[in-house]
């Protein structure tokens, strides 16, 4: 079994599991977080599996891959769920989500096509949960600890909006001014890019929902994304950072963000936000709807800084400034996010220093 195991080809998604527990496949049905060894039958939409690397190995017909059972929303490929049995399913995510297609976008092919040969479980019988190897789950969520780091959510229109982008901005700017920066995804599916952006972009310290035991976060309730936050926000205290810079995947009709945004908890714990959008009408809609959650709203950025018509729309829309890549290097740009963050505190250190 070790054998077999050592030979598939090993998904992002189990980046934190220690594989050498796997010791016997399980026909049991699998359940969110499950680890499954699948065969792959039918290439299609996902050529390629994202390994624990970031690299993007090439699928072929007969590949065994290692790969967990959970649900997936994403309006630009796939709605998928966790499926109700071992057998013919579908890859939905280069991170390694196996799951039965519901929904797909018109726009994509159809989903790689797999089968699920069995449930990995260790040499009691235990199934392998990503839950099981979740290294923030033993971060001391101290609430006191937390309000001192400065939270700046990223949230989008939709989909591809340029949340990542705007984030990675941000973090990147201010980083250079000498600032501790946690970059965190606080939702999502498994995947990647997105983080591996985020440490290229110079943050100190990046974790997502994997680092909690999610394979995805379709689904959860707001009280449990609230927490899952304060975890980031803890480990954000233990590592010494000074800001932290939070995305939320997808954009805000999606429901778990639409629930977060009605959570006052979730309110409570934000500083800030930056709005990526891809036209004036989105960025106009997003902006009004977080205002309206009562988070204070510090610019507009992504896709629709490639527009310059449709920026002039939003700035009369909102009398927000436009916030393109550039400008998080201006000194301008960074005083005025800096002391949005920190408020009379920050001002006084600049004028003192």
């Amino acid at each position: 079994m070790n054998s077999r195991i050592g030979k598939a080809k090993r998904s992002y998604i189990t980046r934190n599991v220690d594989l050498s527990t796997a010791a016997q496949l399980n026909q049991q049905v699998p359940v969110k977080g499950d680890l499954m060894l699948a065969r792959v039958d039918r290439i299609r939409q996902h050529t390629r599996l994202e390994n624990t690397q970031g690299r993007r190995e090439h699928l072929y017909p007969g590949d065994e891959i290692i790969v967990a059972a959970s649900d997936r929303y994403a309006t630009g490929q796939f709605y998928a769920r966790v499926p109700e049995q071992l057998g013919a399913c579908h890859l939905v995510a280069a991170g390694g989500i196996a799951a039965e297609v519901i929904q797909r976008n018109r726009g994509i092919k159809a989903a790689t096509e797999i089968t699920t040969l069995g449930v990995l479980c260790d040499s009691q019988g235990a199934v392998i949960n990503l839950s099981r190897f979740a290294p923030l789950n033993d971060v001391n969520v101290d609430l006191i600890s937390q309000k001192k780091v400065p939270t700046l959510l990223v949230m989008g229109s939709d989909m591809d909006s340029g949340k990542t982008t705007l984030a990675c901005a941000a973090v990147n700017g201010l980083r250079q001014l000498g600032y501790r920066i946690s970059a965190t995804k606080l939702t999502g599916t498994g995947a990647g890019p997105d983080y591996w952006r985020m440490h290229d972009s110079g943050a100190d310290r990046v974790v997502d929902f994997l680092d909690a035991g999610f394979p995805s976060t379709v689904g959860l309730e707001a009280h449990q994304l609230v927490s899952l936050l304060q975890q980031f926000k803890a480990d954000a205290v233990d590592s010494g950072s000074d800001i932290l810079i939070v995305e939320v995947a997808d954009g805000i009709l999606q429901p778990d963000n639409k629930a977060l945004l009605g959570s006052d908890a979730f309110v409570n714990e934000i500083s800030a936000a930056l709005i990526a959008a891809d036209g004036a009408i989105a960025a106009t809609m997003t902006t009004q709807t977080v205002l309206q959650a009562g988070i204070s709203v510090l610019g507009i950025g992504g896709v629709i800084s490639k527009a310059p018509l449709s920026c002039n729309e939003m700035q009369e829309s909102l009398g927000l400034p436009l916030l393109g890549l550039s400008d998080f290097h201006k000194d301008e740009c960074r005083d005025y996010i800096l002391g949005s963050l920190f408020g009379a505190e920050y001002y006084a250190a600049a004028h003192t220093g």
